[in-house]
């Protein structure tokens, strides 16, 4: 039986995987009728509700994962290890889901308290929620927490370029240059999406730098998908962002970050060559390089937008 109730469930995580939550659900059913209090597949379950667009469904679905899963990790006596531990994995993956759930049913304060938990639990951030936590503070209009959050982020796009509108809403116009200028270098297609500008064509991603391929056009369609709200009815953000990208100086790192990538895909090229233009990246996009002139591109960009005849 509990076989059975493992066949099922492998089943139903390699439908998801293929994009097709319907025929899932039928294999987490399968395997729940066998085993009601089974957390793995009420997860399961409640993802592919959630893959679905049934929300307040998929958010039952995973409380009952939650409340089983807890029940299993109650019972054992090893040290819980979380994440790194088979045992109590499901209960993140499904504190996870029910988190996303109020998120997207703009249950905020509930979808907070669930991301912080996730990470006191796995401060590694397996499951890449500090950025999700970050943009639940931004819309519950806590910017300074926000902010915070996308600064442990790192070099992922979404969170720079949501750091940048932060920024510029806070006022502190030369550190929503310096986030846009770092956030343009990760994903140069969402900006050409943000800006209404030309779309560069024959852009490769590479790995090397762009170790989760946040760089494609895939990953600025999600953002615009979860994020563009917060830039539609909004026209200076868009003049904004438009006019960092569109400065001379921007121009010509982008220009440099290009020739650079299209080198580094090269199959053909020399480990020497290949270690020196990834050193000659990591430092054109370097923060303590950028910084040195994102006030003059910022006091550039106030002179144009805010003067006053």
């Amino acid at each position: 039986m509990a076989d059975d109730i493992d066949k099922y469930c492998t089943l139903g995580a390699e439908h998801l995987e293929r994009g097709e939550p319907e025929e899932a659900l039928q294999w987490y059913d399968r395997a729940l009728a066998m085993d009601p209090e089974n957390a793995i597949a009420w997860c399961g379950r409640g993802k592919a509700c959630y893959d679905l667009g049934r929300l307040e469904r998929a958010d039952r679905d995973f409380r009952k994962a939650l409340r089983f899963a807890r029940r299993a990790i109650e019972r054992t006596t090893r040290p819980q290890r979380w994440w790194a531990d088979e045992g109590t994995r499901p209960y993140l993956k499904a504190l996870h889901g029910r988190g996303l759930c109020r998120f997207w049913l703009a249950a905020y304060e509930d979808a907070a308290r669930m991301f912080r938990r996730l990470l006191r639990l796995a401060p590694a951030d397996p499951l890449d929620v500090r950025f999700l936590l970050g943009e639940t503070y931004f819309r519950m209009g806590e910017v300074d927490r926000a902010i915070r959050e996308w600064q442990g982020v790192g070099d992922d796009p979404d969170a720079l370029y949501n750091l940048g509108l932060a920024y510029f809403y806070r006022g502190e116009f030369a550190r929503s240059v310096g986030a846009f200028r770092r956030a343009i270098f990760e994903n140069l297609f969402l900006v050409a999406r943000l800006t209404n500008a030309e779309i560069l064509t024959d852009v490769p991603s590479y790995n090397g730098t762009h170790y989760k391929g946040l760089d494609g056009e895939h990953a600025a369609v999600d953002y615009m998908d979860r994020c563009g709200d917060l830039w539609r009815g909004r026209p200076l953000l868009g003049r904004w962002l438009r006019g960092i990208y569109e400065h001379t100086s921007v121009r010509s790192d982008v220009k440099r970050h290009v020739e650079h990538l299209r080198q580094l895909v090269r199959e053909d090229l020399a480990p020497g060559d290949r270690a020196r233009l990834e050193g000659e990246n990591t430092a054109l996009r370097g923060e303590n390089r950028l910084a040195a002139s994102d006030r003059d591109i910022a006091r550039d960009l106030c002179e144009q937008m805010f003067r006053i005849e």
